[in-house]
């Protein structure tokens, strides 16, 4: 029960705080754009379960990858990989309920800094935390397809994606195994008492 427990505290207050930031950015870019950015409409209904498992399959891929660099298998950054790739499109939301809207709001340069700068500041004793969430970033991103506006909301001029994926995917790709690296760090840092602990247990 206490991993149990420790598992929630390790994905729960970063998945709500990613989810948070990933609705806020649908509305700043929403009411920022004009209406002829706003031609995002959702998927056919019957090609969102597909695209479902493949965001499942892209964040459990960056999780392996990162849990591979760590040494370990780690339920939590697991997780934590499926969870950031999936919840970027939650930016969908206006669209689902029939409501056109820029194409997307979270899969832009602003939204990566925004999500690493908060990710960064609001647990700063788990830095592997920024490198996963830019790598579920750069994986998701990778993975699509059509056009999108990457830099709004300072440019809402769409271009498409594929020239994009495969560096996109190779960046992923090192930024998970250096979210590996960072998680073995900090394991081993927290597992190593400290001089002043060594003292007491051998006094």
């Amino acid at each position: 029960m206490e991993a149990f427990n420790r598992w929630l505290r390790e994905v729960i207050p970063p998945i709500a705080l990613v989810l948070a930031l990933d609705l806020a950015a649908m509305v700043v870019v929403f009411a920022l754009s004009g209406a002829s950015a706003r031609v995002g409409t959702l998927r056919p209904v019957d090609t969102i379960p597909d695209k479902g498992l493949e965001l499942v399959l892209v964040g459990a891929g960056v999780g392996a990858l990162a849990c591979v660099a760590a040494r370990r298998l780690d339920l939590s950054v697991l997780t934590l990989a499926i969870a950031f790739v999936g919840l970027l499109d939650a930016d969908h939301l206006l669209s689902a309920f029939g409501v056109a809207q820029p194409i997307r709001p979270a899969h832009t340069f602003a939204y990566l800094a925004l999500e690493t700068v908060a990710l960064g500041v609001a647990f700063r004793g788990r830095p592997e935390l920024v490198t996963l969430a830019a790598s579920a970033w750069f994986a998701h991103v990778a993975g699509d397809a059509g056009i999108f506006a990457l830099f709004a909301p300072f440019s809402f001029a769409y271009n498409p994606l594929g020239p994009y994926r495969v560096p996109f995917a190779v960046i992923a790709a090192a930024l998970a195994i250096a979210t590996g690296y960072l998680v073995r760090r900090r394991r081993n840092g927290e597992s190593t008492p400290d001089y002043a602990d060594t003292a007491r247990i051998t006094a």
